[in-house]
């Protein structure tokens, strides 16, 4: 019997409500089941937030990840994406299940996260190397979400809370949708993006490999992708002088807009901000100075 951490218990329940409720209560039949149907055995958990994530032996060998999710659309956005990517930068997928929110996944190892480089000029190289093979074109059919979502998602929360939100603005939130709703309009050649691209998502794979894992999956234009990486990894840091440097050389390296990279990057601070405040009442403080930093770049650059 696998027992859940308190706080994990209490995202499970706050996030997806009685549904949540049910699959907790089932929750050592999931694994059970999953056991006899795989031949495996579930070991204790990585550290746990939104998802159960564990290694597992396979036959008695300890090759391989389990995440089980209570099953719902952004989970089988993620199965779809990393069955799309498929390339030797993204973690392998071995088996899923999407009516039981069961994935199996290769296990990296070490395992070491991009934010364990502390060298900034280092962790970069890696990071732009993997995102040059990263994207491929946007697939003609797909259930995959596009960055109209997350417009959709502002809109929701101007509605919502139209005098502003904690920190955030009336005027912010405003301005936000309206990048938000301009940027949609104007957008060039769509990408099957990752979607929650950043240092914790990048992993190393063996003596030189770095490989990519957890992707939301998200069709729309690269310069939205790279702005949850820009937000990441910043203690310690000076934050206005490393993200001016980060995004000068991801705009180099990848080819890509820099005036779109700002207004992308205020907009999905703004955004991002307010969904850390609706799920946890609570901010994350690189975000929001990112807000006033992206917004004092596009009016120096432009």
């Amino acid at each position: 019997m696998i027992t859940l951490p308190d706080q994990f218990i209490k995202t499970i329940t706050d996030i997806h409500k009685e549904i949540g409720e049910i699959w907790l209560e089932n929750f050592n039949d999931l694994c059970n089941r999953c056991e006899i149907r795989w031949n495996m055995k579930i070991l204790s958990p990585f550290e746990l937030s939104y998802n159960f994530v564990a290694p597992i032996l396979i036959n008695g060998q300890k090759n391989a990840v389990i995440k089980l999710a209570v099953p719902n659309e952004e989970f089988n956005s993620e199965v779809e994406a990393l069955r799309q990517f498929k390339n030797k930068d993204f973690v392998k997928v071995i088996d899923f299940d999407l009516n039981e929110g069961i994935l199996i996944l290769e296990q990296l190892l070490p395992g070491d996260t991009l934010a364990t480089i502390e060298n900034e000029q280092e962790a970069m190289g890696i990071a732009i190397k993997v995102m040059k093979n990263l994207w491929k074109a946007a697939p003609k059919s797909t259930k995959i979400p596009t960055i109209f979502s997350r417009e959709k998602s502002l809109s929701r929360i101007v509605e919502k809370f139209p005098k502003g939100l904690g920190p955030i603005s009336k005027e912010m939130l405003l301005d936000a949708f309206d990048i938000f709703k301009e940027m949609n309009r104007t957008q060039s050649t769509k990408y099957l993006l990752h979607g929650d691209l950043h240092h914790y998502n990048i992993l190393k794979a063996g003596e030189k490999s770095w490989k990519v894992i957890d992707p939301k999956g998200l069709i729309g234009e690269r310069e939205y992708d790279i702005i949850q990486f820009l937000l990441n990894n910043l203690e310690g840091k000076d934050i206005s002088m490393t993200l001016e440097n980060r995004i000068e050389l991801l705009v180099k390296e990848l080819n890509l807009n820099k005036e779109r990279v700002l207004l992308w990057g205020y907009s999905h601070a703004v955004l991002s901000t307010c969904w850390s405040l609706e799920d946890e009442g609570t901010y994350n403080e690189f975000f929001f100075q990112a807000i006033s930093i992206f917004k004092d770049l596009h009016t120096k650059f432009y």
